[in-house]
Protein backbone atom coordinates (compact mmCIF):
# COMPACT_ATOMS: atom_id res chain seq x y z
CA UNK A 1 0.00 0.00 0.00
CA UNK A 2 1.72 2.88 -1.32
CA UNK A 3 1.49 6.10 1.24
CA UNK A 4 -0.44 7.84 -1.17
CA UNK A 5 -3.61 6.18 -0.91
CA UNK A 6 -3.58 7.08 2.71
CA UNK A 7 -3.27 11.19 1.83
CA UNK A 8 -6.02 12.87 1.13
CA UNK A 9 -4.67 16.22 -0.81
CA UNK A 10 -1.62 14.81 -3.10
CA UNK A 11 -0.81 18.60 -3.65
CA UNK A 12 -0.29 19.19 -0.43
CA UNK A 13 3.51 17.22 -0.39
CA UNK A 14 6.16 17.83 -3.36
CA UNK A 15 7.26 14.48 -4.84
CA UNK A 16 10.02 14.32 -3.31
CA UNK A 17 8.26 14.37 0.58
CA UNK A 18 5.86 11.92 -1.01
CA UNK A 19 9.14 9.35 -2.01
CA UNK A 20 10.27 10.11 1.65
CA UNK A 21 7.31 9.25 3.37
CA UNK A 22 6.32 6.17 0.72
CA UNK A 23 10.32 5.45 1.86
CA UNK A 24 9.53 6.16 5.82
CA UNK A 25 6.42 3.84 5.78
CA UNK A 26 7.80 0.89 3.95
CA UNK A 27 11.28 0.87 6.17
CA UNK A 28 9.14 1.58 9.25
CA UNK A 29 6.61 -1.28 8.21
CA UNK A 30 9.39 -3.74 7.88
CA UNK A 31 10.93 -2.78 11.25
CA UNK A 32 8.07 -3.75 12.63
CA UNK A 33 7.19 -7.06 10.94
CA UNK A 34 3.90 -5.50 9.44
CA UNK A 35 3.45 -7.37 6.33
CA UNK A 36 -0.25 -7.45 5.11
CA UNK A 37 -2.18 -6.10 8.34
CA UNK A 38 -3.56 -2.98 6.23
CA UNK A 39 -4.89 -1.43 9.47
CA UNK A 40 -1.12 -1.50 11.12
CA UNK A 41 0.02 0.34 8.09
CA UNK A 42 -2.51 3.03 7.68
CA UNK A 43 -2.44 3.69 11.28
CA UNK A 44 1.91 4.39 10.52
CA UNK A 45 0.94 5.94 7.49
CA UNK A 46 -1.33 8.62 9.44
CA UNK A 47 1.16 8.96 12.02
CA UNK A 48 4.17 9.65 8.81
CA UNK A 49 2.04 12.42 6.98
CA UNK A 50 0.89 14.12 10.57
CA UNK A 51 4.95 14.50 11.30
CA UNK A 52 5.45 15.23 7.55
CA UNK A 53 2.56 18.20 8.23
CA UNK A 54 4.97 19.55 11.04
CA UNK A 55 7.60 20.17 8.53
CA UNK A 56 9.92 16.56 9.29
CA UNK A 57 10.66 15.35 5.57
CA UNK A 58 13.42 13.35 6.23
CA UNK A 59 12.30 9.37 5.55
CA UNK A 60 15.61 8.11 8.13
CA UNK A 61 14.27 11.01 10.62
CA UNK A 62 10.40 9.94 9.85
CA UNK A 63 11.14 6.49 10.74
CA UNK A 64 13.34 6.68 13.62
CA UNK A 65 10.46 9.30 15.36
CA UNK A 66 7.35 6.34 14.66
CA UNK A 67 9.45 3.84 15.61
CA UNK A 68 10.41 5.68 18.71
CA UNK A 69 7.00 6.77 19.69
CA UNK A 70 5.98 2.79 19.21
CA UNK A 71 8.42 1.71 22.03
CA UNK A 72 7.28 4.55 23.77
CA UNK A 73 3.92 3.27 23.95
CA UNK A 74 5.19 -0.36 24.48
CA UNK A 75 6.97 1.15 28.05
CA UNK A 76 3.37 2.08 29.16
Amino acid sequence: MPIRTCLQDNSAFEPEAIAAMSRALEETCEALHINGKIHHREVIAARIIDLARDGVIDATALRRRVLAEMEAMRSL
